[in-house]
């Protein structure tokens, strides 16, 4: 089902009907595949979203130790091969018999027992139970094997090396039986479980030390930019401002599982941005490139591998994405600007790392909301607004100049304003998308 399904826009076209690139734009090997394009140009989210989650495999699993995989899936599934308890113990201090012994015991009857040995807590149980004959045992202690019950203490009386009897006993009366909470060939994991903190432990306690799993994604994240500073550092022009992107994206990465890798902020120079996405693949199952596309930077990546540039509907950024390296390494290129960045991170980018975690794609959340303020359509494309929801309605929130993480973190809500449908009034109905 579409998650943002365009309203008007007429049908798509093929990709060789799609309208040619600028023709500043350089010669480039292309993805194969690649959808098709509205009559204004533009790629559907839905389309271009399932079109890069298409273009990349899962993580092959290997075996990792239970300290690191917290949080990862597991790839196998996993049997006890031992009991817990590991033996039958007594539950409380008493006299191992056989309770076949003690048939019949009573006042009238009773029933005398030679007493062979004792066993304590921590030691091992001994040699096998002589039918006829009883063994001591702590609270705790391993039964000999052979017995299958114990009879409290105070109801047996010791004369000599002997016991007397003036009850019977039950059968498996008064043992903490082994297996009796996990047997061995039990089932414990099944494949594609999530790794919690619980289910590692359950794995230990059966003495596993590693599983199958995939491991955290790692991912580059480049940031090239001009006129960016990283928080912490002077501002020393007016043209300057502090970075925000990397660390919304950085956040967002670690928040779904990632391993991230910041290289810190570049000149926007293509054969730095280059040198920098070349010298990360090393250590890389996904690159972020923070940067404005320029067709001088797509020249200068353009030798790396082949990538795919698309005009997508909701955004004024093209999106480029490419494989790049001998491995084929996806390249996820974002905006500088902190919302569209995010944005697209939770359109395009989440769903690129649940697709190498092995996990299950997330939807974006979408409910139905009304306007407390009117909102004006685009013509062409559609329109993410941040807006904050209440149960009074949703409320888009102001757009003066340019809007970054203050607007972010104010807004829980992004409105989805359909191209060419004029002014949605007070009231009116719209989709939205929840963030939080």
């Amino acid at each position: 089902m579409a998650l943002f399904s365009r309203a008007k826009g007429g049908p798509q076209t093929t990709v060789e009907q799609a309208a040619p690139p600028p023709p500043s734009a350089p010669a480039l090997e292309r993805l194969p595949g690649a959808p098709g394009v509205d009559p204004n140009g533009l790629r559907g989210i839905d389309e271009h979203r399932d079109y890069l989650i298409s273009m990349i495999g899962e993580m092959r699993p290997f075996g990792i130790g239970l300290m690191d995989a917290s949080g990862l899936t597991l790839c196998e599934s996993l049997t006890s091969d031992l009991n817990l308890p590991i033996y039958t113990s007594a539950t409380v201090t008493g006299w191992a018999v056989r309770a076949a012994t003690l048939a019949g015991a009573g006042e009238m009857n009773p029933i005398i027992l030679p007493v062979v040995g004792s066993v304590e807590a921590g030691d091992p149980r001994g040699v096998p139970l002589t039918p006829g004959t009883a063994v001591r045992v702590a609270a705790g202690a391993p039964v000999p094997e052979g017995a299958d019950a114990v009879v409290p203490l105070d109801f047996g009386m010791v004369v000599g090396d002997e016991v007397e009897f003036r009850v019977e006993a039950r059968f498996q009366q008064n043992l903490w039986l082994a297996g009796s909470r996990v047997t061995d060939g039990d089932r414990l994991l099944g494949h594609g479980a999530m790794l919690t903190p619980r289910a590692l432990g359950l794995i230990a306690e059966v003495g596993h030390d590693k599983v199958l799993a995939r491991p955290r994604p790692r991912v580059a994240l480049v940031t090239a930019a001009k006129g960016l500073i990283e928080p912490g550092l002077p501002l020393t022009r007016l043209t300057e401002r502090y970075d925000s992107t990397t660390t919304l994206l950085a956040a967002s990465l670690h928040d779904d599982g990632a391993q991230v890798y910041a290289s810190g902020i570049l000149p926007p120079d293509p054969k730095v941005v280059a040198n920098s996405v070349g010298e990360q693949l090393v250590r890389s199952d996904l690159v972020i490139l923070v940067a404005d596309y320029t067709p001088q930077l797509l020249q200068g990546l353009s030798g790396l591998g082949a990538f795919d540039l698309a005009a997508v509907d909701g955004f004024g950024h093209p999106m480029l994405f490419g494989l790049v390296g001998p491995d084929r390494t996806p390249l996820l290129m974002l905006p500088v600007s902190p919302v569209a960045a995010y944005l697209a991170y939770e359109l395009f980018g989440r769903p690129l790392i649940e697709r190498l975690s092995g996990q299950e794609i997330t939807e974006p959340d979408l409910v139905d909301g009304q306007l407390t303020s009117p909102l004006e359509s685009d013509p062409v494309r559609t329109q993410l607004v941040l807006a904050h929801s209440t149960s009074a309605g949703v409320r888009p929130l102001p757009f003066v100049g340019d809007q970054g993480a203050t607007e972010l973190s104010d807004a829980n809500t992004v409105v989805f304003v359909p191209a060419g449908v004029g002014t949605i009034p007070i009231g009116g109905g719209v989709v939205c998308w929840v963030l939080d």
